[in-house]
């Protein structure tokens, strides 16, 4: 089983080692350098003369995370993991991936090792990058504080996205772009306990207690009450949960499932 898991593992990562899909990473590691560096220049050209950065800090620090452990982290595990049974589904390969032991699990896992190990990489890069364009203080602390949470979130987004796509095949991308905007980018923002469900609460809260952020306290009250007073092992715990629990479910999940020939030639 490790071996099968191993071998798509390395076969995934030999096949990104492609003219496009390296052109893919290039572009995850440098489009928050890009925004970043065009609001460095805007703010350069409007204050030619400061001394000092009129940006200040929290708003850098709030671009960063947007930039990398949120939209990097989504954008690159959703466009790699959720389409991992469809794909293979279109390629007439799951039947024979399947009929060997374990075959259509170790497709999972492989694939979803390989999209975790892949995204990081660039989202790294691309933070250190980002760090040295805005010029903020304390800069290797903020870069260790949302290297981190690169790391959590990645494994974290993979595992849903995997889960979407392995319950609806067919529509997996559909539904993990309406999970994204409804559950992410909306329900996230909402003062209630269905928004601890979701990846971006627990972001948000470990930004506040890492970054040590000057927040007037009007703005720190809004916060508190939306993040809760939820201590920092909660979130890492919530945040470290999601891969092996839905991991479980998406192999349950296809276990439970049968793809015929006719399912095949729908896809």
């Amino acid at each position: 089983m490790i071996g099968n898991v191993g071998a798509v593992f390395l076969f995934e990562w030999k096949r990104s080692l492609t003219l496009p899909r390296m052109a893919w990473w290039l572009v995850l590691a440098g489009f928050p350098v890009f925004i970043v560096g065009l609001i460095r220049f805007g703010v350069d050209s409007a204050h030619p003369n400061a001394e000092t950065d009129r940006a200040p800090r929290e708003l850098w620090i709030g671009f960063l995370f947007a930039l990398i452990p949120m939209l990097i982290s989504m954008l690159g595990t959703m466009l790699w993991v959720t389409p991992a049974i469809s794909a293979e589904l279109e390629r007439r390969s799951w039947v024979y991936l399947t009929v060997r032991p374990n075959g259509g699990v170790a497709v999972l896992l492989g694939k979803y090792m390989a999209a975790v190990t892949w995204v990081i990489p660039p989202a790294l890069i691309g933070l250190l990058a980002g760090i040295i364009l805005c010029r903020v203080s304390n800069g290797w602390q903020i870069w260790w504080a949302l290297a981190t949470m690169v790391c959590l979130s990645t494994p974290a987004y993979a595992a849903i996205y995997l889960f979407l796509g392995t319950v609806m095949p067919r529509r997996g991308m559909v539904l993990a772009v309406g999970y994204s905007l409804l559950f992410e980018l909306v329900i996230g923002f909402v003062p209630a306990l269905i928004n601890k469900l979701t990846v971006h609460h627990h972001l948000q809260a470990l930004l506040l207690l890492w970054c040590e952020m000057d927040i007037p306290p009007e703005f720190m009250q809004g916060a508190v009450a939306l993040m809760g007073n939820t201590p920092e092992w909660e979130h890492l715990a919530f945040l470290l949960m999601y891969p092996p629990v839905l991991l479980t479910a998406a192999v349950a999940v296809l276990r439970a499932s049968e793809f015929s020939s006719s399912a095949e030639s729908d896809v």
